[in-house]
């Protein structure tokens, strides 16, 4: 229960701009193996821009629950932004 309730502080902290703050505090967590644990993980990592990490959280996530629909946006959202292609770069 006590775990529980660290990852809902933590998930506050990262909703509250205190990501340092959040990471800090996960860091310092036993390693569960629930959908709970790998998508707060993965939000941490989307923080920092820790693309290849938070893939990898939120896919785990998906494997626990296949219908959570908050790592499957989170995902869609990376893809978007490593697929980014804006063709006015290449023209100076």
């Amino acid at each position: 229960m006590e775990t529980k309730n660290n990852l809902e502080v933590i998930d506050d902290l990262l909703k509250s701009e205190k990501a340092e703050q959040a990471r800090s505090l996960f860091e310092n967590l036993e390693e569960q193996n629930t959908a709970d644990y790998f998508l707060l993980q993965g939000k941490i990592e989307q923080k920092y821009q820790n693309w290849g990490k938070a893939i990898n959280a939120f896919n785990r996530v998906l494997e626990i629950d296949p219908q959570n629909a908050e790592a499957t946006n989170n995902l869609h959202i990376i893809k978007n932004i490593l697929n980014f292609w804006n063709p006015d770069l290449l023209n100076p």
